[in-house]
């Protein structure tokens, strides 16, 4: 890191702008018109379709000004080589009054990754432009690399969250929909979620070792609390165990075949209680309650429904899922319900002995009957797991990317938790110091009338034109629509600006 600023001092240009001198003595824009100069850059390099530019080389700001002055629709990042070089820039008006703007944010290659991670909402903004101050880039290139390195590693990041909204945006918010309904028309609230914490939890994940970890459990099953995640459901009941309760955040239609055999396994007034998402499956949902099952609903913090929450008073507990893993979310509910002990089985993250999966899942099931003899069920789980590149972790164990980082999420929520715990024969032991019920509060008041209170405002909005040209611009109503608008955004073959896919959500809700 740098510790001194790689200016020296003001000059002042022909046209009397003033511009940072480099130590070597260089300027980075022009000392006879850089606003001229700053005119051309902006013609050539920014179009209709960019909202979001980062600008490599602050300087003198003429450049940020330029762009700030044409386009009121653009949030700008401009980056330097540390903080030093900004506070001895600061001493510019151009510079200050940059500061002021609400659509500029001014930053350190050391702040960068922070504030793309912050402030860059592709829902909102669509692509990223890239804009190089020329004369400052050649005179700092290793710092260039440096922060192209960065901007393509945090994008990556960031795609990746996109990625998931862009494909279940408009799922999650029919889930959400549906299963309110659902709840008005039986006049329900989210359920009980209060449990005798005395016995021991365990969370059952599908991972292959639960095969083996799962036999701790058989010899005496009524010492455990026992919760499965939606996928562990079918393998528990093939060993004989009714579970306790049962976790599922999956939205996706599939999800209804984790619970395909429930009427017949879980009888009206059986101890199971399903734990729903009120994002996830709407079709799993009636599955179980055609099982006449208890149903309780919580959120795991999709905007739409903290939205909700806090202008029409909807009642649900909020789970932590983490990066979104239904292992982390059962295990922060056994955490609110108040055990003390709590085990974690099949949370392998890694596919081992060849298997992706333990002995009973819907796939075993669903695979088998499409089973011939030249197409077996273990070509086609050698496929699923040979679907992206495999990394081999030791002891016949082999993860991915994308394993690897629920591990991450999983370790990082138990220090966050500030959770000790031992991992032994592939089975996580826990010990939890607050054995209080934080579920013990929840108003269990029904959500009669939410949902056509919402539909009458989204459709009154559809009818009235806003002017949306910041992100400061957004109200609560428009974040809570961001993974919907994600969603039409990228299933639209425009690419048109933020109000235009705006609308395209407010329609979503014409048809309720």
């Amino acid at each position: 890191m740098n510790d001194k600023s790689i200016y020296s001092q003001f000059t002042q240009a022909k046209n009397g702008s003033l511009i940072p001198v480099l130590e070597n003595g260089k300027t980075i824009e022009s000392r006879y018109n850089p606003s001229r100069e700053c005119q051309k850059t902006f013609e050539l390099q920014i179009t209709d379709k960019d909202h979001f530019v980062i600008v490599l080389g602050i300087a003198g700001g003429h450049l940020i000004e330029k762009i700030t002055s044409e386009r009121k629709d653009i949030f700008i990042i401009g980056v330097e080589t540390c903080k030093e070089d900004i506070s001895f820039l600061e001493q510019s008006d151009v510079i200050k009054k940059l500061q002021d703007n609400k659509n500029v944010l001014l930053c350190s290659k050391e702040e960068l990754e922070g504030v793309l991670l912050s402030k860059y909402i592709p829902a909102f903004y669509g692509g990223i432009k890239i804009i190089e101050q020329q004369a400052w880039a050649m005179e700092n290139a290793q710092v260039v690399a440096q922060l192209k390195d960065i901007i393509q590693k945090t994008l990556s990041l960031i795609a990746a969250d996109f990625s998931v909204q862009s494909h279940f945006g408009k799922l999650w918010m029919h889930n959400i929909m549906s299963n309110l309904l659902y709840m008005e028309k039986n006049n329900i609230g989210p359920g009980s979620m209060i449990v005798p914490p005395d016995k021991t939890a365990v969370i059952f994940a599908a991972g292959p070792t639960l095969d083996k970890s799962i036999k701790l459990i058989l010899e005496h099953p009524d010492k455990y609390y026992l919760i499965a995640t939606d996928t562990a459901y079918s393998i528990l009941l093939s060993y004989g165990l009714v579970p306790d309760a049962v976790v599922s955040i999956d939205g996706q239609y599939v999800s209804n075949t984790h619970f395909i055999h429930s009427a017949d396994s879980c009888k009206s007034g059986s101890q199971t209680r399903f734990i729903f998402d009120i994002s996830a499956s709407s079709s799993a949902v009636k599955k179980i309650d055609a099982s006449q099952n208890q149903i309780c609903f919580f959120t795991s913090g999709h905007p739409f429904c903290s939205f909700l929450q806090a202008e029409y008073g909807l009642k649900l507990p909020y789970i932590n899922s983490g990066a979104g893993t239904v292992t982390i979310c059962a295990l922060d509910y056994a955490l609110k319900c108040g055990f003390s002990k709590i085990l974690v089985m099949g949370a392998d993250f890694s596919y081992v002995d060849g298997k992706p999966y333990a002995r009973g899942t819907y796939l075993d099931r669903l695979y088998n009957a499409a089973s011939s003899r030249i197409s077996n069920s273990t070509k086609t789980f050698s496929a699923l797991e040979f679907r992206t590149p495999l990394i081999n972790s030791g002891d016949n164990r082999f993860t991915t990317t994308v394993l690897q980082s629920y591990r991450t999420s999983f370790c990082d929520f138990l220090q966050s938790q500030n959770i000790k715990y031992v991992y032994k024969d592939d089975i996580y032991e826990l010990a939890n110091n607050n054995t209080k019920n934080t579920f013990d509060q929840v108003d269990s008041k029904s959500c009669s009338g939410i949902v056509q209170a919402v539909c009458k405002r989204f459709k009154e909005l559809l009818k009235t034109e806003r002017k949306i040209d910041s992100i400061n611009d957004l109200t609560n109503i428009d974040i809570s629509l961001l993974p919907l608008i994600s969603w039409c955004r990228n299933n639209d073959n425009k690419d048109e600006g933020f109000y235009y896919y705006y609308k395209k959500a407010l329609q979503y809700f014409e048809k309720f």
